[in-house]
């Protein structure tokens, strides 16, 4: 459910009370436990590698919902089937063999039933199944019979209040009952709610519509409110909800006392032709404070009584990153730090609310892109790196100055902060800790004291490598290596085994520094820096691992293996420098092939260049705007236009009862000549523009026929 554990409401069943852990304390490096694996089709995600979507602690163990197959090793040596369900014990990180559910469907929302069965909401028959918490077996009675007009329903968020339970997703259908994306239903029988039937609206977004659902909900009983986020452009009618949503917990109707959809003032767009939709991932509560979090790289600390924000954290590219900022996807409220899971691995800070706009006024997209070039190279208001996740002190508000060693794909989606402090962090990862990871990882803070002392540290050439030898005192199981270049971020290297002494490193360019940490278990003694044996000095080693992994009609993201200061040639042109493995070229000609090659700044030695070719083809010919025409009959809309030789696609955009705002309608081959939509109540207008590989047209009226 993506939720703070309820402890009054499950202390029967064994959670135990939440220790006083300070998110402070935490170690970066992520412990070796178990991880999943394996890459499902599924019908809302698509056919991306293993990812988990959620937790849920009870009775000491963690249990672990995704759409993953098979539970792995902390080595990797060994992979077991395990599809979707699986469970951990919160102290060892084992894996628990004797919970083995049997589900066809990738689990999305956890949430523990009175009784202390476990309830799991996904893509599953039935869109939520009630598990023996410690056999897996599946209740075969209860089932809500949760269903789409066609293909998979998905149930992506679940909260249990009592006998009764939220859900909300992408489905239509229960019981005979006609639903939109929520629903209400017993705990134990099933049985839906046929009173409580709200529906979202089409979110007729002008740049990104990605079709409807609902990513989260959370009931504030006591307020009256059930909060909702997702990709929507209202709630029955209303379009001011949209995206955040407020509704009766008894009626589903939409509150008329609070103000619906995001605030003013944040990062959120939806004002005129240069607004955009933005979505929602996820709403939490804790007291007086709803916490929301989304698109524009934001998690937002809102005041509950009347819904206004008090502070605002934007994840951006920065830190030496250049290719991703990061939605916040998930939320956490743990002990005394609300967790942010986001796809992030550049920067955060916080966004002092009104600096950009007033707090009356909402902030389009032109201001929105002067912000972020401002967020990241100005950099007034303080960032600090960001590694798919970061924590914010509950008291002070402020962040928490920790940077985890994760890497990663869409970044963190499910979190726990367990009842013995450690930070469970779910989502799509490819690294933590210099270590191979899929979809899991568990982050804790170091528990006792430790006699292990590193001492003697020193730092030697062997040939065209380096070599790091110490000595230790005391009881240590394994050794840390670090090392930083020019004074910049000290990154990890290597996990050594006791009695080995000994890491060799590659050189590299730059002035470099090593640091040594012993590892009793958890327990982590003093990083000691390492002295230099003799002057270490730089060769020219060669950038390894130059690759794209993304080209675009007019953009090409590089990437190289080793997080270092690097110059990025084009075409015999140095065009920019960069530390974090990644460069973002921009401004490109479409379907142009570019020559790419990199050395480390300092050196004169290139590694070997790649080619690579943007799509779409080479400019030709003069942009022509279309001339286009509308009619409409029989409940459907046809606009059409001149033949456009050169062009590629055609953009539809309608306004309705002369709003004035222009809602994106679709695009299709600019020789398809015509594009098809479904007439609705009002005063309908259309307009077109065409897409040319060296540029689109203005957008031009369409004539009524």
């Amino acid at each position: 459910m993506k939720k703070m554990i309820v402890f009054a409401a499950v202390a029967m069943l064994g959670v135990f009370a939440t220790t006083a852990v300070s998110a402070q304390t935490l170690e970066p490096t992520p412990d070796s436990i178990w991880d999943v694996d394996g890459t499902w089709v599924s019908g809302h995600t698509g056919s991306i590698r293993a990812m988990v979507w959620d937790f849920q602690e009870l009775n000491g163990k963690v249990y672990v919902g995704g759409k993953f197959l098979e539970v792995v090793s902390a080595g990797r040596t060994t992979r077991i089937p395990q599809p979707f369900l699986a469970a951990f014990d919160r102290d060892s990180g084992a894996w628990v063999s004797t919970f083995t559910p049997q589900l066809d469907g990738a689990v999305y929302a956890l949430d523990v039933r009175s009784d202390g069965k476990l309830l799991a909401a996904g893509e599953m028959t039935g869109g939520i199944v009630a598990v023996d918490p410690v056999s897996g077996a599946v209740d075969a009675a209860f089932n809500p019979q949760i269903e789409n007009y066609w293909g998979r329903a998905a149930v992506f968020d679940i909260d249990v209040v009592g006998d009764e339970i939220y859900a909300g997703g992408s489905f239509r259908t229960s019981q005979g009952v006609e639903l939109d994306r929520l629903a209400k239903l017993n705990a134990f029988s099933g049985d839906i709610d046929p009173n409580w039937t709200p529906k979202t609206d089409y979110d007729e977004g002008t740049a990104r519509n990605a079709g409807e659902l609902v990513w989260s909900l959370e009931a504030d009983i006591s307020r009256g409110r059930i909060y909702v986020t997702g990709k929507f452009g209202g709630i029955d009618g209303n379009l001011d909800a949209a995206y955040f949503a407020i509704l009766d917990p008894e009626t589903g109707e939409v509150r008329d006392d609070v103000p619906q959809g995001l605030p003013k003032g944040v990062l959120s767009h939806r004002l005129g032709d240069n607004g955009f939709s933005m979505w929602q991932h996820d709403v939490q509560l804790r007291g007086d404070t709803v916490f929301l979090g989304g698109q524009a790289h934001q998690t937002l600390i809102m005041d509950a009584a009347t819904l206004t924000p008090r502070k605002s954290y934007f994840t951006n590219r920065g830190m030496g990153d250049e290719y991703a900022g990061g939605d916040t996807q998930v939320m956490y409220v743990g002990e005394n730090t609300l967790w942010s899971g986001c796809h992030c691995w550049g920067s955060v800070g916080e966004y002092p609310l009104g600096s950009y706009v007033p707090m009356g006024q909402e902030m389009d997209f032109d201001i929105y892109k002067s912000f972020v070039v401002d967020f990241r190279d100005v950099n007034p208001f303080g960032q600090q790196p960001v590694r798919g996740a970061y924590g914010i002190d509950l008291e002070t508000e402020e962040l928490v100055p920790l940077t985890f060693d994760l890497l990663g794909q869409g970044g963190g989606w499910a979190m726990l902060e367990d009842s013995t402090g450690s930070l469970w962090v779910g989502g799509q990862f490819t690294q933590g800790g210099g270590s191979t990871r899929s979809g899991l990882v568990r982050f804790s803070a170091p528990i006792g004291d430790t006699d292990a002392v590193v001492e003697a540290c020193e730092v030697s050439v062997v040939g065209d490598q380096l070599e790091i030898t110490w000595d230790a005192t005391g009881d240590s199981e394994a050794f840390i290596v670090r090392r930083s270049v020019n004074d910049g971020t000290v990154y990890w290297r290597g996990r050594i085994s006791d009695g080995a002494g000994t890491f060799t490193d590659s050189n590299r360019s730059g002035v470099l520094k090593y640091f040594v940490e012993p590892r009793t278990g958890e327990i982590s003694g003093e990083m000691v820096e390492c002295g230099v044996d003799g002057p270490v000095t730089p060769g020219e080693p060669t950038p390894e691992g130059l690759t794209t992994t993304r080209i675009e009609r007019t953009r090409i993201v590089l990437n190289w293996a080793e997080s270092a200061d690097v110059e990025i040639e084009r075409d015999g042109e140095i065009v920019g420098t960069d530390s974090d493995r990644w460069y973002t070229d921009l401004d490109l000609a479409p379907g142009t092939s570019y020559s790419y090659r990199i050395r480390y700044q300092g050196t004169q030695t290139w590694s070997e260049a790649i080619q690579v070719m943007t799509l779409g083809t080479s400019p030709t010919g003069d942009i022509v705007a279309p001339v286009c025409s509308y009619s409409i009959a029989g409940g459907e809309v046809s606009v059409s236009w001149q033949e456009l030789p050169n062009a590629q696609e055609v953009i539809v955009q309608r306004e309705v009862n002369a709003s004035g705002t222009w809602y994106w309608r679709g695009k299709v081959a600019a020789v398809d000549g015509a594009f098809s939509d479904t007439d609705r109540d009002g005063e309908l207008v259309y307009r077109t523009k065409a897409r040319y590989p060296n540029g689109d047209s203005e957008y031009t009226l369409c004539i009524s026929n």
